[in-house]
């Protein structure tokens, strides 16, 4: 229904609580209300029951400042509330998770959003297991060109770290970006004039030393065009030396054999966080690199892998319950992968899980772009090409 006014809007509300939605919610959501229908009042949400009272709460999880006229907008479907909060029409404070429920809270309960949720398909990949406690050291890579603040997946892993650390290992952390990494010039010195030296002495000389002695490599890197990024890139074609240019088969598989017998048998974890909505078909050339790099290695066996879609939307505040369990998540896989020397997929599917139908990310993602203006600013300059001359 089409409400004329707020005062009518939320006089009504209490009596179209969709009860099978509010379960578990226990909230009291004040509203500043300015303009033509200026308002103070909060709803009272508890036990499967819903209140308005007018005035103001002394302690509310959430309040809302907005327009009047903007309010009862977006509560008819007249203007888009996604829009409106990126665009910074309304304000919202404390627990803003509770926008994602408000509509669906007062809708019919037949009523389900529109649009299709990325499917989570199971895993099927048989990940290497080590003995528990057998992880000691920990070194990450992390190829990433942004600092933490910013990098969703350094957020993942550096909880993952946290996890490990309280199980009692140890964590050397190495941000690539600052590293001095020459890429490969493929003269195959390393295995022919000097075998296992390579003709660069840069940062790669030590690191190719820290990647010997871990338990545990993770690496970490962003999805740039469907894969690693190019700082990545580069410092996994600098492993090279680690191997020797001999042709091994094992399992079905030509490999490189591992340069030094001493070595111990290790594990790795990949983690990446990407802008689009789904895992199948954005990550499937990144995670066909490090499989190819398990299944090739002697020495070095996948152990898990986080892929984290939609990963732009955890730093809006509306998202901050994905945003929590994405942390309790890798917390807790850090944990288990020291004390029991392996990590459950429930773990990685969890992370995997976008949370978000691919039309209302679709939406979502297309309206911060226009509030950025990204696309009008780089049109007002764009190089013209002239199709119809000759060549």
């Amino acid at each position: 229904m089409s409400f004329k006014s707020n005062k009518e809007l939320f006089e009504s509300m209490p009596y179209g609580l969709n009860k099978k939605l509010a379960k578990g919610i226990d909230t009291i959501i004040q509203f500043h209300l300015t303009g033509k229908e200026p308002i103070n009042g909060y709803l009272t949400i508890k036990k499967l029951q819903c209140t308005y009272t007018k005035g103001v709460h002394s302690n509310p999880k959430t309040t809302i400042k907005s327009d009047s006229s903007l309010w009862l907008g977006i509560s008819n479907n007249e203007i888009p509330g996604d829009q409106a909060l990126i665009n910074n029409k309304y304000t919202a404070e404390g627990d803003i998770g509770i926008l994602l429920k408000l509509t669906g809270l007062f809708a019919p309960s037949t009523e389900t959003e529109k649009g299709t949720e990325p499917k989570n398909e199971e895993i099927k990949f048989e990940y290497k297991t080590f003995e528990p406690e057998s992880i000691k050291k920990i070194v990450v890579f992390d190829g990433g060109p942004r600092n933490s603040k910013f990098s969703k997946t350094t957020f993942m892993v550096n909880h993952f770290c946290k996890g490990a650390k309280f199980a009692g290992a140890q964590v050397d952390y190495i941000s690539l970006k600052d590293m001095k990494i020459n890429p490969c010039t493929g003269c195959f010195t390393c295995w022919t004039k000097t075998p296992g030296e390579c003709i660069f002495k840069d940062d790669m000389t030590e690191l190719r030393i820290k990647y010997r002695k871990a338990d545990l490599i993770i690496f970490a890197s962003p999805l740039y065009i469907f894969n690693v990024t190019g700082i990545m890139k580069v410092f996994l074609d600098r492993i090279l030396p680690n191997m020797k240019p001999y042709m091994l088969i094992n399992e079905g598989e030509t490999k490189h054999p591992h340069r030094y017998p001493e070595d111990k048998q290790q594990g790795f974890v990949v983690f990446s966080a990407a802008g689009f909505p789904e895992v199948d078909h954005n990550f499937d050339g990144l995670k066909a690199s490090f499989r190819c790099l398990s299944s090739h290695s002697e020495k070095t066996s996948l152990m898990g892998e986080f892929f984290m879609p939609a990963a732009e939307l955890i730093a809006q505040p509306v998202y901050v319950e994905r945003r929590d369990r994405v942390e309790q998540t890798c917390y807790n896989a850090g944990v288990q992968i020291v004390k029991q020397g392996k990590i459950d997929k429930e773990f990685m599917q969890a992370v995997s899980m976008a949370e978000i139908t691919q039309e209302k990310f679709q939406k979502q993602a297309n309206y911060a772009w226009e509030a950025l203006d990204g696309k009008a600013s780089y049109l007002k300059n764009f190089p013209r090409l002239d199709y119809t001359s000759a060549m």
